[in-house]
Formats: C-alpha cells, structure tokens, sequence
C-alpha cells in the first residue's frame, strides 16, 4: 500500500538509511521510499531508496521488493511526473557511488521544449538526448520551490 507522508510524518519514520533532510518526501511504501531530489537541475528529480533494509547490490533485492518497485513505485512516480511537468522521458540511474544503498535516481528529461517554468522559476534541460548532468549551484533551489514541486507531485499520484 502506497502512503503519502509529509515532511513530519517521513521523518518520524525510521528507514535504515537517512538521505539528505533537504529533501522533500513524495511517498512510501513499507519497502520504498520516495523523495524529490534536492538538486532541481532536472525539474522533477527523484530519488527510489530501498527502506526497509541495507543492502548495496540491486541483485540482493527480493522478488517482492523488486516486483513492488517495478510494478508500483515506479509506475506511480513516472504517473505523477508525467501529469505535473510532461518529460519526454525518464532516466533511471543506479550509480551508488557515494552511497552505497539501493537507490535510483530518477530524471526527468525535456527534448522537444527543454525548457519549463514552474512556481517562478526556469528549468532548462541543457543537454537533450545525452547523459544527464549535475551542477549543485545550477540545480539549487529555495526551499519553498521544492515544496511546491513535492506538493504538485504529491498532487498528482495515482489516488492522491
């Protein structure tokens, strides 16, 4: 079952894994979690973590946990993206580089209008059908703005 949690209510949780509090919390399940991404670079950005334990390697993942990811978890944020914003398509990146944690990053991409405003501010997919690319300073936004993407995202999931 899919809950969608305020910031109070993500918090209060305890995930096995803590990602930055700058990040605004969209959903969760009892296996997923989902938070906006704190850098905007990429309007929408996302991110998938695996909370109901610690792992490294996506391979470890059980076939409910992945079953749950791929048939409702994903589904429902690519819903909601598509709904608020319109991306042409979704990049679904697995690095974990810094953190070594199942997680997926997920970006929104803007190939036919690049560029999109939302809650005053412009967002413009520098780089269309290449790799994405992150600059802090450029993906850094107020606080109020996240909020109001979580909002709309939140807004726009499949029964919310």
């Amino acid at each position: 079952m899919v809950q969608v949690l305020t910031g109070g209510e993500w918090s209060a949780q305890r995930d096995p894994v803590a990602f930055s509090a700058r990040h605004r919390p969209l959903f969760a399940t009892d296996r997923w979690g989902v938070l906006l991404h704190r850098d905007q670079t990429y309007l929408g950005r996302s991110l998938v973590y695996l909370r109901a334990r610690v792992i490294a390697d996506p391979l470890e993942v059980t076939r409910d946990e992945r079953d749950e990811l791929w048939d409702k978890v994903l589904p429902d944020l690519a819903t909601a993206l598509a709904a608020a914003f319109a991306p042409d398509r979704l990049n679904y990146a697995h690095l974990a580089n810094k953190r070594h944690h199942v997680h997926w990053h997920v970006v929104p991409r803007y190939e036919r209008e690049p560029e999109r405003h939302f809650a005053g501010r412009r967002f413009v997919d520098r780089r269309p059908g290449q790799i994405f690319r992150l600059k802090r300073r450029r993906g850094k936004v107020p606080d109020e703005v996240l909020d109001a993407i979580a909002a709309e995202l939140r807004a726009r999931l499949p029964g919310g």
